[in-house]
């Protein structure tokens, strides 16, 4: 008999090594303009503090529960999602021309953190209820595009660009490992290119961050300062950083440095070291994602593991990009580290998830499974592979 795993202590251990750093830095970066507007330094991190419980306790609720209880749920769980996303237009709180928050009782939630595990968790569960229908355009193929869509529209229409492309961006990863053709998101992505593309090009707010991209000198005073006091804070920590607290950006010269900037602060405070080790804890965390995919004991489990460590990951890596002047600036969050409930509580219960995969995983001495020759790779052949699944 197969001996199951024990829950993957390193990904958890990782996940709490971001987390802590989190409430370092949100502490650092925030206590100045906390002063300013509510006149306590700890007004925000007395929130993130409170939101970190709530994450835990989200996350080992989530690892508890058999991952293929999600299974069944998702349609109702994506349904719920679209409620969310739907009331923003009703009931949403506007901050800075964009409606993307909306307040349930005493909390203020961003939607959008939970229609993006949401449609992860309803694609892992069509993707392996129907795997000889998806290679198929009508059968498998349009019917997800077509929830795709539904959830990015909602989602563009806030405006949120930056969600909405990366829900498609990882939506099409997951239908590709899942067996789609690459015909059909060929076509698919050349559409969007077609349409999507000056769409998005007519908002004033996209073509200004475009304009200083291409060219950093252009619009300091404007759209160009946030990206600008960032390289000046990522440039003057150098290797060791200046010291937790002792930066100067969060001074009113960097805008949201305790939320979607704080990689910025990290880099000042701590310098290149610390800046780097957070890179490498997320490129981690990302392979423990893969290792429990590898390992997940049926292809929803398989789906559902990619699905999150893509989603996490990628939003890492865009964060960071985005402070570094490589991308366009995003409302995207540094997952664990940026202050942030929705964000914070909805990747701990992802990890959780991935957590409750990792503990019902093969067993690593089992049978080896043997790559085809034209899987690619080992991860893309396992949810084309036909063995017996298990249910949980």
């Amino acid at each position: 008999m197969k001996k199951r795993q024990g829950y993957d202590m390193k990904l958890f251990l990782i996940t709490f090594l971001l987390v802590a750093l989190g409430l370092i830095m949100v502490f650092s970066a925030s206590q100045v303009i906390a002063r300013e507007q509510f006149s306590s330094s700890f007004f925000f991190i007395q929130r993130h503090a409170i939101r970190v419980a709530m994450g835990i306790c989200c996350m080992l609720v989530c690892m508890k529960i058999p991952f293929g209880v999600y299974r069944k749920m998702s349609l109702y769980i994506l349904i719920l999602s679209i409620i969310l996303l739907s009331a923003i237009f009703i009931w949403g709180r506007e901050v800075r021309g964009a409606v993307r928050w909306l307040q349930v009782f005493n909390f203020v939630i961003q939607p959008v953190e939970v229609a993006k595990y949401a449609l992860i968790i309803f694609l892992s569960a069509r993707i392996a209820d129907g795997k000889e229908k998806i290679t198929d355009l009508k059968r498998g193929f349009l019917p997800l595009l077509g929830v795709v869509i539904m959830m990015a529209t909602l989602i563009g229409f806030q405006p949120n660009l930056s969600n909405a492309v990366m829900i498609v961006l990882i939506s099409m990863a997951m239908m590709f490992i899942g067996g789609c053709r690459i015909r059909h998101i060929a076509s698919f992505g050349a559409a969007v290119a077609a349409v999507g593309v000056p769409l998005m090009y007519s908002f004033p707010h996209v073509r200004e961050r475009f304009m200083v991209l291409c060219d950093r000198g252009a619009d300091l005073q404007g759209q160009g300062w946030q990206v600008n006091q960032s390289l000046i804070a990522l440039g003057s920590g150098f290797i060791f950083g200046c010291g937790p607290g002792n930066g100067h950006q969060k001074y009113n010269f960097l805008p949201d440095a305790h939320t979607d900037f704080i990689y910025s602060i990290i880099g000042e405070e701590l310098g290149i070291l610390g800046t780097v080790s957070v890179l490498v804890l997320f490129v981690v965390l990302f392979n423990r994602a893969l290792r429990t995919a590898k390992r997940a004991p049926n292809s929803f489990g398989f789906l559902l593991a990619m699905g999150i460590g893509l989603s996490i990951f990628s939003t890492a890596i865009i964060n960071i990009s985005m402070t570094l002047g490589l991308v366009p600036v995003a409302g995207l969050p540094l997952p664990f580290v940026s202050y942030g409930g929705s964000s914070l509580i909805t990747s701990m219960s992802a990890v959780g998830i991935l957590l409750s995969i990792s503990s019902k995983g093969r067993n690593p001495g089992g049978p080896k499974r043997h790559l085809t020759p034209d899987a690619g790779a080992e991860v893309v052949y396992a949810i084309r592979c036909r063995e017996k699944e298990t249910v949980w």
